[in-house]
């Protein structure tokens, strides 16, 4: 159990950390260059209105990933989107800042769209849920696993075969990575990361996003995200700088889980599932 002091310690770099990742950094647009494997999604009903939108992988076995640009989504539809719900609408009613709300809104009605579109019924069908402990569950599907992340103007929704599944996306931009190594990693692991941003300095901004996908992919298929402590998911940082990553297998408290991460233009995303 923690003490009074490690535990406001933790929950001091927690709010940190997660300030310092879901900065208010606005909406971008989709890039050319993609090194994600994620391929335009032909497969959407024309109706929907998001398929020009959204890219899909499978990156692992039973998942499929979808990254939409959200908020160019949902600019382009106007008032044809699908309206809020009121409980969404009281999430999004929390935020002071106008444009963190707008994205907010964006992103969930969307979400609602893309299962709508996987599960074949309509996006006002979709009866979405949380766990006490903030995880995502398909009311109308239960037998489906989900997993849900958004960053800027991005929404990334990854929905499996029931094995517990965790997804995160994150907009690369300028960060003092040093600074949040120590919140992050643990001691062998943030040398490990100093050396490869020494030898690979250009690389390093994209290798540490990558890294930070990874970790809070696998701690979402924990079931507990960022409180089960980042310092927990050790990740190897060979490859993290490479252009095309590898799978990668990792293990936490006992459970290993298959790691998939990828590139879409700026865009970092990382799905995660456990073993069978």
């Amino acid at each position: 159990m923690l003490s009074l002091h490690a535990g406001i310690l933790y929950q001091k770099h927690k709010i940190a950390l997660e300030q310092a990742l879901r900065a208010d950094i606005g909406s971008k647009s989709p890039t050319e260059g993609s090194r994600s494997g994620m391929e335009i999604d032909a497969n959407l009903r024309p109706s929907a209105g998001i398929q020009a939108f959204v890219k899909v992988a499978a990156p692992l076995k039973a998942i499929e990933a979808t990254l939409c640009d959200s908020a160019t989504w949902a600019a382009a539809g106007g008032d044809a989107i699908p309206p809020m719900r009121e409980y969404e609408g009281a999430r999004v009613a929390k935020l002071v800042d106008a444009g963190a709300a707008r994205r907010l809104r964006d992103s969930l009605v969307c979400t609602r769209v893309m299962i709508a579109e996987r599960l074949g019924i309509s996006a006002d069908d979709v009866r979405l849920t949380r766990s006490d402990e903030g995880a995502p569950h398909l009311e109308n599907a239960p037998e489906r696993s989900v997993s849900i992340s958004r960053s800027g103007g991005w929404t990334l929704l990854a929905l499996g075969d029931g094995r517990a599944i965790g997804a995160d996306v994150e907009v690369m931009r300028p960060l003092d990575w040093r600074a949040m190594l120590g919140m992050v990693c643990s001691e062998p692991e943030a040398a490990a990361f100093t050396a490869l941003a020494e030898n690979e300095p250009e690389q390093t901004l994209r290798a540490f996003f990558t890294l930070w996908t990874i970790k809070e992919a696998v701690l979402k298929a924990t079931g507990r995200g960022l409180r089960g402590g980042a310092k927990t998911v050790a990740v190897p940082v060979e490859g993290l700088a490479g252009d095309a990553q590898p799978l990668r297998e990792i293990s936490v408290s006992g459970v290993t889980y298959s790691v998939w991460s990828g590139w879409e233009g700026d865009v970092a995303l990382s799905v995660a599932s456990a073993f069978d």
